[in-house]
């Protein structure tokens, strides 16, 4: 598992700084202010999955899970802390494949 490192834009074009997914998924610090920017140059579509650690009234949250096409783009986001952060505060992401899938996060 790779820690992603957060991009903070400014009002002089940042670099958005897309690495390559990790095998075993990845995981980034969350304040709430994050958003996940996946690209995937694959022939086949991807599942991205996005781990929620939070309950309400004692039921679990079920994961967010979402498809990226090939030669897709998407961004998913912000992650409220109190039910996507795990223990230390940091997002759980992990892909069906992560062969030709680019991730990056942005703070807002």
């Amino acid at each position: 598992m790779a820690t992603l490192a957060r991009n903070q834009p400014g009002l002089t074009a940042a670099v958005l700084g897309a690495t390559a997914a990790a095998v075993a998924g990845d995981q980034f610090l969350n304040d709430g202010r994050q958003l996940l920017y996946v690209k995937n140059v694959n022939a086949s579509s991807r599942t991205i999955t996005v781990a929620t650690g939070g309950t309400i009234l004692g039921l679990a949250i079920d994961n967010v899970a979402f498809a990226v096409a090939q030669n897709a783009e998407k961004i998913v986001g912000p992650f409220n802390p109190q039910y996507f952060n795990d223990s230390s505060g940091y997002v759980q992401v992990t892909y069906s494949a992560e062969t030709d899938v680019t991730v990056a996060v942005v703070s807002v």
